[in-house]
């Protein structure tokens, strides 16, 4: 029986405006600017019209944290760049430095060490983990439900302790470098690995117990934000968005880069394409990456001490442009990058999937309620500092 506590925790806004009984004349809000610390993701801003309790447009305000990421490397040498590319996400910062590297190394010819491959996957797939476990809490936080919020905060924050350990500093202090990694594994992280691995298991089933299966779940976020998988592709949108809608797309399957080739996983997908298809995609990803996580350590351990970074004189970089992109825990992260021959790039664009899923917003949302708009926003994972050009 639910108690008036969880009643109220899990009400949602326009039941608690008094829509439902009150007739409210059309108009416009204002929600925002949120702080980085919200469900939303940083500095976003929402510009909604109502009829009632009913959004019938909503405007997606980006570019508030004025960083002009892109005009900033293009006045910086390809190295020293790394620092501004790792602050497009906090943990996923390790993911954009990789997408980045990528793309340097296809356009210069400098082959990776066997061991940096791996490292790199390891410490993408840990990131990816902590990011969706922030993406779960933030989900949880937007629909009332406290202690699957707790639990998956409880999950981030070991992930993020973990992924803290193997690359031997924080996230965003340049673990990826052009031609390798900063520092191999430190020589307790089996130990580290084998205790973290199950707890992250636990937290995740504790989490779809008392989370994923509360009904408050069913009843917040079934068809709501719905999208299909034609329009998603109309919009740019990737990632667990696409998939929850049905399509299979993954570029760590269908076009492998580093050895994830050699990877076994599944790609769980939806058949609904909402909010609540969302979250449990990102729930099955999790499962899914601690076990590739696991081959990769495994792998690693079989290959024994080695390179871990290709020795370069500086980068300099021949005339030509450049294409590379990845499977970030957002969606695809592309970095487009042109070179004349110099040591400071003539033209660098950056395709983050935050900023697609921006403009895709209105589109999923035009007809919902207003309380349906941060546990979308949650779902979907906006990363404001991506978005800012």
């Amino acid at each position: 029986m639910t108690s008036e506590r969880e009643r109220a925790e899990t009400e949602s806004l326009s039941d608690s405006l008094g829509f439902s009984e009150t007739r409210v004349e059309a108009g416009m809000i204002h929600p925002g600017v949120s702080h980085a610390m919200t469900p939303v993701g940083g500095t976003t801003s929402f510009l909604v019209e109502l009829d009632e309790d009913r959004m019938t447009d909503l405007e997606v305000e980006i570019g508030l944290g004025h960083r002009g990421f892109e005009k900033e490397i293009e006045s910086t040498t390809f190295e020293r760049a790394l620092p501004y590319v790792a602050r497009l996400g906090h943990a996923g910062g390790v993911l954009a430095e990789t997408a980045y590297c990528l793309a340097l190394e296809a356009l210069t010819g400098i082959p990776l060490p066997d061991r940096a491959i791996w490292l790199r996957m390891l410490v993408n797939e840990i990131a990816r983990v902590t990011d969706h476990f922030a993406r779960l809490g933030a989900v949880m936080a937007a629909i009332g439900l406290r202690d699957a919020k707790l639990t998956a905060e409880r999950g981030e924050l070991e992930a993020a302790r973990l992924l803290s350990s193997a690359v031997g500093r924080g996230p965003l202090a340049g673990w990826v470098r052009i031609g390798g990694v900063a520092c191999a594994l430190p020589e307790d992280f089996a130990e580290r690995w084998v205790a973290s691995q199950q707890r992250l298991a636990d937290l995740l089933a504790h989490f779809e117990t008392i989370g994923a299966s509360n009904p408050t779940c069913e009843r917040r976020l079934r068809d709501v934000a719905s999208m299909s998988a034609e329009d998603c592709l109309v919009w740019g949108v990737t990632g667990p968005v696409l998939r929850a809608s049905g399509s299979p797309r993954d570029i760590r399957r269908d076009r492998p880069y580093l050895a994830y080739a050699a990877l076994d996983f599944d790609v769980p997908i939806g058949t609904v394409g909402d909010d609540l298809d969302r979250m449990l995609v990102v729930i099955e990803e999790v499962r899914q990456s601690l076990g590739m996580i696991e081959q990769c350590h495994k792998l690693l351990s079989s290959l024994g001490p080695g390179a871990i970074v290709t020795p370069t004189d500086g980068v300099a970089l021949p005339p030509g442009e450049v294409v590379a992109s990845l499977e970030s825990s957002t969606g695809e992260l592309a970095f487009l990058i042109v070179s004349d021959g110099s040591e400071v790039p003539r033209r660098i664009r950056c395709r983050p999937p935050s900023l697609f899923h921006a403009q895709a917003m209105p589109a999923m949302l035009r007809g919902a309620r207003l309380d349906d708009l941060l546990p979308t926003a949650a779902v979907l994972h906006l990363v404001s500092g991506e978005c800012d050009r």
